[in-house]
């Protein structure tokens, strides 16, 4: 066995006996490598040397990634290679999973600290062409300003060679890329709540030193989200997670001026009137002979006293809006 082989052996070893460790959420007291005519050292959730990236995505990681396509027709699924599913990008305390998609594009899920995933996001191939920088960014409902902050994501502009993080006071980081231009970073300490209040700005440059791509995080980007209330009509479908294709209900609220009525509009001529409430909520059952006619947007009204509109949204499958966002439209 070279030596190559044996450190190679050692650092998965360890890496398996580390992921132990977190399924029971203990904490990683003490992990070292030391190999004869090469020392490297991990520390925490991640490794910091590049080498050390490719390790199999945990079965949760996997069963997230599988679920994009969870209720989809075969014509929208994406089918992620979720079997080799890999690490492409770590922190210290967070790991960036990546399965790729036929064709390009991949699937990808951030895991933060105790073995946390924060959500599977697929890029297509016809989105890469359109994106010159991938990122995602995890959100936790009433975080503070001193939070964690962890971003990840990819360049894909093929000449991107380096990456930095550029702060609203004019400070900025570089990012370490991974495998592939994968990359996720941690905010340090110090820069929180400048990304807290006011966000940042990623830019990737080529190896000659040429901006090749940008991608903003706004301030708001960690708001409260805003209430139900707030907008005009809202409206909120019903489905079976076994099949997207399909709406068994509608429910939600109507806050605009002066709206007495509301209206399904099913396209073909027939229109139904929901009851608004006193509250200003609503709640329809759609008829079992409807339920698969919402792959093609339908239109919800709402009228003042006059018949005249006053708020309108579009309803539809979820389907169909996955749909509309794997092809770029």
């Amino acid at each position: 066995m070279t030596p190559t082989d044996a450190l190679h052996r050692d650092l998965q070893t360890a890496y398996a006996r580390h992921l132990d460790l977190r399924a029971r959420r203990r904490r990683l007291a003490r992990v070292a490598a030391v190999v004869c005519a090469t020392s490297l050292v991990a520390v925490g959730g991640g490794f910091g040397a590049a080498a050390l990236l490719g390790w199999p995505a945990p079965v949760h990681v996997k069963n997230e990634l599988a679920a994009v396509d969870r209720g989809l027709p075969a014509d929208l699924r994406l089918n992620p290679d979720v079997e080799h599913a890999s690490a492409v990008a770590a922190t210290a305390t967070a790991t960036l999973y990546a399965a790729s998609l036929q064709g390009g594009g991949s699937c990808t899920e951030i895991v933060t600290d105790g073995d946390r995933g924060r959500g599977a996001r697929c890029t297509t191939a016809a989105e890469l062409a359109q994106r010159a920088l991938d990122v995602t960014l995890p959100t936790d409902d009433g975080a503070g300003p001193d939070s964690p902050v962890v971003l990840g994501g990819r360049i894909n502009v093929a000449d991107g060679s380096t990456l930095e993080a550029v702060y609203a006071d004019g400070f900025s980081d570089s990012v370490e890329l991974g495998e592939d231009r994968y990359f996720l970073f941690e905010v340090p300490a110090r820069h929180r709540p400048s990304v807290h209040a006011s966000g940042l700005e990623l830019v990737a440059r080529s190896a000659g030193g040429s901006v090749v791509g940008r991608s903003t995080i706004p301030a708001d980007w960690d708001d409260p989200a805003v209430p139900d209330t707030a907008a005009p009509l809202y409206v909120s479908t019903r489905s079976d997670e076994s099949d997207l294709t399909r709406v068994y209900g509608l429910e939600g609220h109507v806050s605009a001026p002066g709206a007495v009525t509301l209206e399904l509009d099913y396209g073909d001529g027939a229109r139904v009137p929901i009851p608004i409430q006193p509250d200003g909520s609503y709640v329809y059952a759609v008829p079992a002979e409807r339920v698969d006619d919402f792959m093609q947007p339908r239109t919800l009204e709402a009228r003042d006293e006059h018949g005249a509109v006053v708020a309108s949204a579009q309803v539809a499958a979820v389907a169909y809006w996955r749909g509309r966002e794997r092809s770029g439209s």
